[in-house]
C-alpha cells in the first residue's frame, strides 16, 4: 500500500471513531435527559398527591428508577444482588458490593444510600450520616435517604434536627409513613427543654 492510501485510511478511520464517540455522548446525555424527565414528573405527581394508594404508586415508581438507573445492565443487577445480600443480613458482602459498585457509578445516588443503610444497621451512624449527605448532593429529593437520616437524629436524641428533617421530607413526600412522628417529635423536643 502506498502511504498517501494509509494516510487517508488513518484519516477515515479517526473520522469514524470520532463520529462513534459523538453518537455515544449523544445517547448517554438524552437517555440521562429522559430518565432526569420521568424522573421530576413523578416527583411532581408524588407531590400533588391526594391520597395515600397514589402516593405510594409513584413511590414505587421512583424506587425502580432509583434502583435501576445504574449505567449498565451488569450494574443494575449488581444493584439487585447487593439487595438480596442486604435482605438476608448479610451486611458485609452486601456492604462490599455496594461500596464496589459507587467505585464504578459514582454519580449513583443509590449505591451510596444502600451504603449507609448498612453503616446504620450496623450502628455506625457517623458513616452513615456520611452517605446519607454524598446521596442527597447528588439527590436532594431522596426521601429514604432523608427518612435515614431522621431515624440518625431521634437516636442521637438531636430532635430538632429530626423534626426539620421531617417537615423537609414531608415537602418532597407528603405521605410518607415517618409523617405520623411529628406529634412524638414534638414531644421529645418539649420534654428536652424541660
Amino acid at each position: 500500500m502506498s502511504k498517501n492510501l494509509v494516510t487517508n485510511l488513518t484519516h477515515k478511520l479517526l473520522e469514524i471513531k470520532n463520529i462513534l464517540i459523538f453518537f455515544i455522548l449523544f445517547l448517554f446525555c438524552f437517555s440521562h435527559n429522559v430518565f432526569s424527565a420521568e424522573l421530576d414528573n413523578l416527583f411532581l405527581k408524588l407531590k400533588q398527591s391526594k391520597n395515600t394508594v397514589l402516593a405510594r404508586d409513584y413511590e414505587n415508581k421512583i424506587w425502580k428508577l432509583w434502583l435501576n438507573s445504574g449505567s449498565s445492565e451488569t450494574s443494575n443487577t449488581q444493584m439487585k444482588l447487593g439487595i438480596n445480600l442486604l435482605n438476608k443480613g448479610k451486611l458485609d458482602q452486601a456492604l462490599l458490593l455496594f461500596k464496589n459498585l459507587s467505585k464504578k457509578e459514582p454519580m449513583w445516588a443509590e449505591t451510596f444510600n444502600k451504603i449507609a443503610t448498612i453503616k446504620f444497621l450496623k450502628g455506625d451512624y457517623k458513616n452513615s450520616k456520611i452517605n446519607i449527605d454524598y446521596t442527597l448532593k447528588l439527590e436532594p429529593r431522596h426521601f429514604g435517604a432523608i427518612s435515614g437520616l431522621i431515624q440518625i437524629n431521634i437516636i442521637e436524641k438531636k430532635y430538632e434536627k429530626a423534626l426539620k428533617n421531617l417537615e423537609n421530607v414531608l415537602k418532597i413526600h407528603p405521605f410518607i409513613g415517618m409523617k405520623n412522628l411529628e406529634p412524638y417529635l414534638k414531644q421529645l423536643l418539649k420534654k428536652s427543654f424541660i
